[in-house]
């Protein structure tokens, strides 16, 4: 399994954008997608998951539409792809993370350290939450 950063509008990134359609019945914005780095999980040449990551100029990233086809789930991929974000949100100085999950979906973020904050919602009859992380722990100054 190899996680990568797929080009825009590249053969992986219409796997990813089918891939989160099929999982999440997203409805695709080709102009937002311009605005995304998106990682997918390749096994065999298939993407079997797909996580992305939006930067925002006020050093906090957006984590989006996380998905793994249903029988590759439970294998860590999700684990995977959100070190991938994690990881690329820090490098480009982006200590906070937010993200919206789904309430079924919660308890994974849940054990990667996020924290539920400001309101619960729904869309299309899906319950959601906003959930979010901070990468940098604060250091102490010794006197």
């Amino acid at each position: 399994m190899e996680i990568r950063i797929a080009e825009h509008f590249s053969k992986e990134h219409f796997g990813a954008v089918k891939l989160r359609k099929q999982v999440l019945g997203s409805k695709i914005d080709y102009k937002q997608e311009e605005k995304l780095i998106v990682f997918v999980a390749i096994e065999n040449g298939e993407v079997v998951g797909t996580a992305s990551v939006q930067l925002y100029r006020w050093r906090v990233a957006r984590v989006r539409q996380v998905a793994v086809l249903p029988e590759y789930q439970g294998q860590s991929i999700g684990d995977q792809l959100m070190a991938s974000c994690e990881a690329f949100a820090k490098a480009h100085n982006h200590p906070r993370l937010v993200l919206t999950a789904r309430k079924v979906s919660s308890l994974f973020y849940l054990k990667r350290d996020y924290h539920i904050f400001l309101f619960s919602f729904k869309r299309q009859a899906i319950d959601f939450f906003w959930m979010t992380k901070r990468l940098d722990t604060l250091e102490t100054i010794e006197a």
